[in-house]
């Protein structure tokens, strides 16, 4: 699919990420915003969004009933830039991204303790 077909479709659907599937719909890779945002508007049309994704490896799927230290423990075992969080069915959650993480411990930590 060219770049600028996937993106389309993402934002047809409200999707924030690149997910690319294969044949049978099973995740194969994720498609990081540098890499979209570093290939030319006018490039996009001739451009396989294939070719910009990061293949996914076991440590890059996330639960998505991970939450706190168990998360942040999946995180450092496994580091990556973005992971796809995939519930107990299988069925994509979403696309969690390091730099979310990150601002939200700063914020956490920024609040006063009670």
């Amino acid at each position: 699919t060219p770049l600028s077909e996937a993106l389309r479709r993402a934002n047809e659907a409200g999707a924030r990420a690149l997910v690319v599937v294969d044949g049978t719909g099973e995740p194969t890779g994720i498609v990081r915003e540098t890499a979209i945002a570093a290939v030319p508007q006018h490039r996009r049309p001739w451009v396989a969004v294939s070719t910009l994704a990061q293949d996914l490896t076991d440590g890059m799927r996330v639960p998505a009933e991970l939450t706190g230290q168990p998360l942040l423990d999946h995180l450092r075992a496994s580091p990556a830039t973005e992971y796809l969080v995939v519930e107990d069915t299988g069925e994509i959650y979403g696309v969690l991204a390091t730099t979310d993480v990150e601002r939200a411990f700063v914020k956490a930590m920024a609040r006063p303790s009670a």
